[in-house]
């Protein structure tokens, strides 16, 4: 009761609506010998070429940052069916941000919104794959207020606040190495069963650095948010989740790499198709730069990484909800593989999920893609993904296709 409350008091004071979730960068800090393993993509030598950067812009105060994904992908072999199997989809991001502060709003902190639209139509019903073959397939197209939160630093204690409805993955179960992949499992996949994309739900988050190494994260989130008008789910189920980071560089060659390891928990609850059993899980998460090359600097980092995820989950009762119970993550990229091409990244990774649906119980999913970054505003990756036994009940797939970004 004391977090519906919390919640909503929040919510009132911000004043905005409550309704209805891959520029990333490397730094060093030559002191600490710290070197963040995040590739940049961005021109840093180049004046930035959006056209409604001049509009709005972080010295204002409003940051306003529409972004669209657009992909066409083809079941080429297998998976249910490969009939009428070639399909479009997309997916809007419109993101406003809202420095308080510069605003000279009388709260501190700043408050973010993000607004999304899906239209098309994904693989799932020709492939039937547990690891949803696209990150921007949100099963049913959605039209929705996805993100509506307010983040505040608590005075002198170094602990950052976030409060409001948020993407779990934003800041838990997430490693950047992997970002750029396509398919969902290199993120937090639907199939999770997790307050994420397409269903992000309300949630308290706080965020401590301990250290220039260390950063500890801890949040509660209303589970299983339902897509009705309203705050929250009232199922009665809550997810509490913990996160310990830990950011090194290796001692010979100060190559970057990052330790993560997390636990979740959830409350029993009750919906109409059933009782939500109690669950809880763990998580490990590894990355690391191997090769970096020479002349690499924080702006333009290119060289090879690697990174690799465990997360089993365990539940007292058969949930309404799909779960994954167990599943494994690795894979490798490449940040400037072709000479002239810097910032291009290309990769190889591997999922597997251990099901319990029948047939061979579990589901081996393989990736490929090259992201060829064009200009400012359009980024091309065309991709490949092999599926055995997709939801161990399906014969192996084979799925390629084409995303496009373009960045306003």
């Amino acid at each position: 009761m004391w977090l519906k409350v919390f919640l909503s008091f929040i919510f009132l004071l911000v004043a905005l609506p409550a309704y209805q979730s891959a520029g990333q960068e490397c730094a060093v800090e030559n002191e600490a010998e710290i070197v963040s393993c995040v590739p940049d993509n961005t021109f840093t030598d180049e004046p930035d070429q959006r056209f409604l950067t001049t509009l709005l812009n972080p010295d204002n105060g409003v940051t306003f940052q529409p972004v669209y994904y657009g992909e066409v992908f083809t079941n080429a072999h297998g998976g249910i069916s490969t009939s009428n199997s070639t399909h479009y989809e997309g997916l809007l991001n419109l993101s406003l941000s809202f420095d308080l502060e510069t605003l000279n709003a009388p709260i501190p902190g700043q408050i973010n919104v993000l607004f999304q639209n899906t239209h098309g139509r994904g693989l799932e019903q020709n492939v039937g794959a547990t690891q949803i073959i696209s990150s921007i397939d949100s099963l049913n197209n959605i039209t929705q207020m996805s993100e509506l939160w307010w983040e505040v630093d608590l005075y002198e204690t170094g602990i950052t606040m976030r409060i409001g409805r948020q993407d779990l993955s934003s800041e838990f179960i997430t490693m950047d190495t992997a970002s750029d992949f396509i398919n969902s499992a290199f993120g937090l996949s639907p199939s999770a069963g997790l307050p994420s994309f397409p269903a992000p739900s309300p949630a308290v988050v706080l965020m401590k650095d301990l250290s220039n190494e260390v950063t500890v994260k801890a949040g509660i989130w209303d589970a299983y948010r339902s897509n009705e008008v309203g705050i929250f789910s009232n199922n009665g189920s809550v997810l509490f989740i913990g996160e310990f980071e830990y950011r090194y560089s290796t001692p010979l060659r100060q190559l970057p790499g990052i330790l993560t390891a997390g636990i979740t928990y959830e409350t029993p609850g009750e919906v109409p198709s059933g009782a939500i059993p109690r669950a809880y899980g763990y998580y490990f998460q590894y990355e690391q730069m191997l090769i970096r090359e020479a002349g690499c600097d924080s702006d333009n980092p290119q060289g090879l990484s690697a990174f690799a995820q465990h997360f089993p989950t365990y539940s007292s009762g058969n949930s309404p909800f799909p779960l994954i119970p167990r599943d494994a993550l690795a894979g490798i990229t490449y940040t400037g593989l072709i000479r002239n091409r810097d910032a291009d990244v290309t990769g190889a990774g591997a999922g597997w999920v251990d099901l319990d649906q029948g047939g061979t119980d579990q589901e081996v999913m393989i990736e490929v893609f090259y992201k060829a970054i064009v200009n400012d505003n359009l980024i091309i990756q065309p991709d490949l993904q092999y599926i055995t036994t997709p939801s161990g009940i399906y014969p192996d797939a084979f799925v390629a296709g084409i995303r496009f970004q373009l960045d306003f």
